[in-house]
């Protein structure tokens, strides 16, 4: 059955799963993830969905093959980058960024310090742009973070962080964005222009830049390779099906909390984001840690949770939690290759076992970029148009 005859047939649900099987018989990666959401799209409109696929949903659906073309494209700059910075003695290493670009950096500050051993910090815009503070960074590497490169306050900071003394570079996917004439080195994604407001493709494609530069930084050679991610992604795009289903059990919901620790901490604060944004939840995020601080005391029964259960060492922390919230009979979804936890729980995304820690955090984001987009339109919302926002913000 060829991917062609599959965009025409129309689909009815009893015949998901059959699609599916067929799907993964192919053995579709990368761009054929694009093709397979067209497909969906298809299917959607014989079961009374929309029959246009959203922008957000195309460009999820993207992300393997733009990860596979920034890795190609900017492995040797980050490289050479690498080797200079090893002999600048940077003793600090300071990111600024704003909305899902801070949510990234986040995920970067986890990464940097586990694998350089340099302290990390996230800087405050405002110190720079509304107090005028002058820091002293003879010795820092600072890097902004923006999909557009036209945030005011991210550009400002990296002005006076150059002043100040700091080895500057800017992550962006805009090259002839304002911010790539006003730092010393400029890191780009190759996903192509992002449409919809909520971005994706550019989040994700800023993860991997954070990958790419920390393998250069690194004390010691990673245990780990971002080098399988854009193939984790694909296999993660798999899951839209299931997700399609479970997002129907959801549409009344208004108020939840995301979890997430360690290296998926930055994962809670972005699919919190984009509930937000996309679905107009009022959705909280938290660490496994922090919740129980608290927090757990708002949990009462049919509370929705959502939790990122990725394997290594803050999975028993995860399994503590969900035993936890199993007492409070919350409503709990966890995104996780266990068997047990995903048992456990109310229900679950079931990710492939052989993803290990350190490779996690793009291919189990992918689920709830996918779980926001559905979720929207299944409450007869536009994700590409959320109220009130824009695809550049402005701010000091």
């Amino acid at each position: 059955m060829s991917v062609l005859l599959l965009l025409r047939l129309r689909i009815s649900n009893e015949y998901l799963t059959e699609i599916q099987t067929e799907y993964n018989r192919l053995g579709l990666r990368y761009l054929d993830n694009l093709l397979f959401a067209l497909f969906l799209c298809v299917w959607t409109e014989d079961c009374g969905g929309t029959s246009s696929l959203s922008l957000m949903l195309q460009e999820i659906a993207e992300q393997p093959a733009a990860l596979a073309r920034t890795i190609e494209a900017e492995r040797q700059k980050i490289s050479r980058l690498g080797n200079f910075l090893q002999s600048r003695d940077i003793d600090l290493i300071v990111l600024v960024a704003r909305g899902s670009s801070d949510n990234a950096a986040l995920f970067g500050r986890y990464l940097l310090e586990i694998t350089t051993g340099i302290p990390v910090s996230l800087s405050a815009p405002s110190v720079h742009t509304l107090y005028g503070a002058k820091l002293n960074l003879k010795h820092a590497l600072v890097i902004g973070v923006s999909q557009s490169g036209e945030g005011e306050d991210i550009n400002q900071v990296l002005d006076n962080a150059r002043a100040g003394g700091a080895y500057t570079v800017g992550i962006t996917n805009e090259p002839s964005s304002s911010m790539v004439g006003r730092v010393d080195e400029t890191l780009l994604m190759h996903g192509g222009r992002e449409h919809s407001v909520a971005a994706t493709k550019t989040f994700t494609g800023q993860m991997m830049l954070f990958y790419m530069l920390a393998t250069e930084l690194a004390q010691s050679t990673p245990a780990w390779s971002y080098e399988a991610i854009p193939e984790f992604a694909s296999r993660a795009l798999e899951q839209q099906p299931a997700i399609l289903e479970l997002v129907q059990r959801y549409v009344f919901m208004e108020n939840c909390v995301v979890v997430g620790r360690g290296l998926a901490y930055a994962n809670a604060y972005e699919l919190a984001l984009k509930l937000m944004e996309t679905c107009y939840v009022v959705a909280e995020r938290f660490s496994s840690a922090d919740f129980l601080h608290g927090p757990v005391a708002m949990v009462e029964r049919h509370f929705p949770v959502i939790l990122f259960g990725p394997p290594g060492v803050m999975f028993s922390g995860v399994q503590g939690l969900i035993s936890r919230l199993c007492e409070l009979r919350a409503d709990t979804l966890v995104i996780t290759s266990d068997l047990e936890a995903a048992r456990n729980c109310s229900r679950a995304i079931m990710m492939p076992k052989e993803i290990d820690e350190f490779c996690a955090p793009i291919p189990y984001i992918i689920p709830g970029q996918l779980f926001a987009a559905l979720l929207a339109e299944a409450k007869g919302l536009d994700p590409d148009q959320p109220r009130s926002l824009s695809k550049v913000t402005r701010t000091l």
